[in-house]
């Protein structure tokens, strides 16, 4: 009896921890390219609730700065080039 009991406990403590529903909604966000920098910005919004809250979805987050970072970076990239190929014409 007390090895059922040990695993009920076991999967009582794991449900009450639950997945950050701002890190996925940054995630999902960051990966949309027009919606990147919301995606960034609820991303450090979530990194921080999850370190405050102790819930899972820290790599979501992480996911959600990642790309969205990227995303910007490509942004820039591309506005930079397009004014190159303005002045350069």
């Amino acid at each position: 009896m007390s090895g059922q009991s040990a695993t009920a406990a076991r999967l009582s403590s794991r449900s009450t921890t639950t997945t950050s529903t701002l890190a996925i909604w940054a995630m999902v966000l960051s990966v949309i390219g027009c919606t990147s920098p919301i995606g960034l910005y609820l991303g450090y919004r979530a990194r921080n609730q999850i370190r405050r809250t102790r819930e899972y979805g820290e790599p979501f987050a992480t996911v959600a700065i990642i790309v969205g970072w990227a995303y910007m970076l490509a942004l820039i990239v591309a506005i930079a080039a397009y004014i190159i190929v303005l002045v350069l014409r």
